[in-house]
């Protein structure tokens, strides 16, 4: 995965609910590191330990068949899709989606393999941190969170979240990732050289 690569094409602007039975899964993790795809999350709200229904504003940006398996694999776990914007996005228009990877080499670090998360990544390993991470406002048209996963090989789950849409309220999100030990000690480095605040 070339950390540098805009994708191009599609832009999905989408509503959904997150059941109570899923509030405990990485879907949002998933979508950007099985079908390559660049995700921000625009507004937000998930109560840890609830029983009712999260939801999410998100952007997906890719190519438009990673976008449309993306979105099939929401609609396989039922995940009700409120809202859909689909539409074309030209190249000058894509530079707000790129990653926020830092100049770390992580590929000396972790294997191919390793950054290939997911499933095996949650099956395998035995580190796991927990933590909440404050999202100002002159971040949220980034996807902070995506570059966890995709510049560091994490699995994330995002287990409470409050982002509204008012550009001046900061958001929070309280985070599970699991990964090896290197890969989540590289991935908060990252969150604090993004200058963002995190309570472990």
């Amino acid at each position: 995965m070339t950390l540098s690569t805009t994708l191009n094409s599609t832009l999905s602007q989408i509503h959904i609910r997150i059941p109570q039975h899923y509030h405990r899964q990485p879907i949002v993790s998933r979508l950007i590191s099985r079908y390559d795809l660049i995700i921000n999350i625009t507004c937000a709200f998930l109560e840890a330990h609830a029983k009712d229904d999260g939801w999410f504003n998100l952007e997906i940006q890719g190519v438009s068949r990673a976008v449309e398996a993306g979105l099939a694999y929401l609609q396989e776990l039922n995940i009700e899709i409120v809202q859909l914007d689909i539409k074309s996005i030209a190249q000058e228009n894509q530079e707000k989606s790129k990653i926020l990877c830092n100049n770390h080499n992580f590929s000396d670090i972790i294997d191919d393999n390793d950054k290939k998360a997911d499933s095996n990544v949650v099956e395998g390993q035995t580190t796991r941190a927990k933590f909440q991470v404050c999202i100002p406002q002159n971040y949220q048209s980034y996807p902070v969170i995506a570059g966890l996963v995709y510049c560091y090989g994490l699995t994330v789950n995002i287990s409470g979240a409050v982002l509204d849409t008012n550009p001046e309220n900061d958001g929070w999100f309280d985070l599970e990732v699991w990964g090896r030990r290197q890969q989540i000690v590289l991935g908060l480095r990252y969150l604090k050289e993004l200058g963002l605040q995190i309570w472990l």
